[in-house]
């Protein structure tokens, strides 16, 4: 009998731990709304080029209007809260392209992300990007895709064709991803920064966010063999038309660039010459630095001895004038890591086409 009395007072105890442990504040909390699927275009199109020239608010800048007019966000009264979360990146080069060399020091590259509830915009800021600096993506919760505003203007992508851009071409697959969960406690709407992951990496927004949910912003993320590693996520509040993702208010203009140096011209000098090797020299060599010849269908990044040096646009050209005389150990990968061209020696001043 005592034993009945003091089994039925434990059932008792454990059912009230269990219900009082269950406050409405420590459920999880609903998953952020499914985005609205578009028709994809013709990549030739979307990310071809943007039309006759328009005049934006801030200047001339060509500008493709939005697949869905932002007029929600046009000179609304008031201002709204926000975040501005920033991330440092590095892009980490395969050892089969070289040992590397920490001493060099890269150009910046920091991705600056300005979001509120319904709306994100993102700036690759910096001259270390395989893109033009102050490339600006423009996401809305409602809608899948991204509006993109880059050296040749301003456009719409669908979903999936973000990564297109920053590749410089089709990928031959789509990049790998990772995304640290953030916190739970964590505020901001951490679920639009997976969902920018996603459109970068052509990945399902849903398959993403849910590394997100609202616990707000990812310590740091993984796209292709580029690394995020947050440094700033303050609170802020912003006028509604900041945050307007379609054509409209757009960026000052940016400089329209077809390549361009990753390291600073300071540490040129430091790049690792090969020894024991001489190479026959270019007869069409310059007279000084190394002139780079993509041929590829894709954006390269141009490495010495595993460090990125150089990156230009598939079927262009670029003189690195800084390069100093010497023989390199010279290799190419895409714009998400992914290997284009096999080492080999090269002599400068010369000139080297990528791939062979």
């Amino acid at each position: 009998m005592p034993f009945r009395v003091s089994a039925l007072c434990f059932a008792s105890l454990l059912a009230a731990v269990m219900l009082g442990g269950c406050r409405p504040e420590d459920r999880a909390a609903p998953p952020p709304p499914e985005p609205v699927e578009l028709e994809p275009l013709d990549p030739d199109r979307v990310l071809g080029d943007p039309g006759p020239p328009n005049v934006g608010s801030r200047g001339e800048v060509r500008t493709v209007e939005a697949f869905h007019s932002d007029r929600e966000f046009a000179n609304g009264e008031g201002r709204i809260p926000a975040r501005r979360v920033v991330y440092r990146m590095s892009l980490y080069i395969p050892r089969g392209m070289g040992a590397g060399d920490p001493a060099i020091q890269p150009s910046s590259a920091e991705l600056y992300i300005d979001v509120s509830a319904s709306r994100l915009r993102a700036r690759f800021v910096g001259d270390g990007w395989p893109v033009e600096n102050g490339s600006e993506v423009r996401i809305r919760r409602d809608h899948s895709g991204v509006y993109l505003f880059d050296g040749d203007g301003g456009r719409p992508l669908a979903a999936g064709q973000l990564v297109n851009w920053f590749e410089g071409g089709q990928p031959r697959r789509n990049p790998t991803w990772r995304v640290r969960a953030p916190v739970v406690r964590t505020e901001g709407p951490g679920d639009l920064i997976c969902r920018l992951i996603a459109e970068w990496t052509g990945e399902r927004p849903g398959s993403v966010a849910r590394r997100c949910g609202e616990g707000g912003s990812t310590s740091s993320f993984r796209v292709g063999l580029w690394r995020g590693r947050r440094t700033a996520d303050v609170a802020i509040e912003l006028d509604r038309e900041d945050l307007r993702a379609d054509e409209e208010a757009p960026p000052d203009r940016i400089v329209s660039m077809t390549g361009g140096q990753l390291v600073r011209d300071s540490t040129m000098p430091r790049l690792r010459r090969a020894r024991g090797v001489r190479p026959e020299v270019s007869p069409d060599a310059p007279d000084e630095g190394l002139i780079f010849v993509n041929r590829s269908p894709a954006t390269m990044v141009v490495t010495v001895d595993g460090v990125p040096v150089v990156w230009l646009d598939s079927h262009t050209t670029f003189h690195s004038r800084q390069f100093p005389a010497g023989v390199y150990e010279i290799g190419a990968v895409r714009a998400f890591g992914l290997q284009a061209a096999t080492v080999r020696h090269v002599t400068v001043p010369g000139r080297v086409t990528l791939p062979r």
